[in-house]
């Protein structure tokens, strides 16, 4: 009889548990809700910041190799530069034309002026220099090499 009147107690004390159960599972979802979104928004802050960084060191890279190119191309169109201006020179002084040197000068600037890909290949080893022998404007070889850049 004792647990007869005990009853509706225990069957409100149930109640009230249930209901406490429902309140924790609610509040379970609305942090597992809140976790999701705060996760999302975090993958998506740090894609975005990563994104930024990989965008800024490529637009560095990219500025610095632009840069590079347009140093050696500089670099390069001087050595020409420099190295008609000792052909033009020359003719100027009314050097020996039989001089080795002189006639290698010749040879040089006949392929320069070729406008082909072997004007293309004499002025590359001009720029980065070489020890290979020149060719008279006949086709000689001669002593003198294209080894200009110091």
């Amino acid at each position: 009889m004792a647990q007869v009147l005990k009853r509706p107690a225990m069957q409100a004390q149930v109640a009230q548990l249930e209901e406490q159960l429902a309140q924790y599972q609610k509040v379970d979802e609305e942090y597992r809700t809140r976790l999701v979104s705060e996760k999302a928004e975090l993958e998506k802050t740090l894609t975005e910041k990563l994104q930024k960084e990989k965008d800024a060191a490529v637009a560095e890279i990219t500025a610095k190799a632009e840069a590079d190119i347009n140093k050696s191309l500089h670099d390069s169109l001087l050595i020409l530069s420099q190295f008609l201006r000792l052909a033009a020179a020359r003719r100027a002084e009314e050097a020996d034309a039989q001089l080795d040197e002189n006639i290698a000068l010749e040879g040089v600037l006949l392929n320069v002026y070729s406008g082909d890909e072997n004007a293309v290949a004499t002025m590359v080893k001009l720029v980065q220099g070489s020890e290979e022998q020149t060719r008279s404007t006949a086709g000689e070889l001669l002593q003198t090499t294209c080894m200009l850049p110091t």
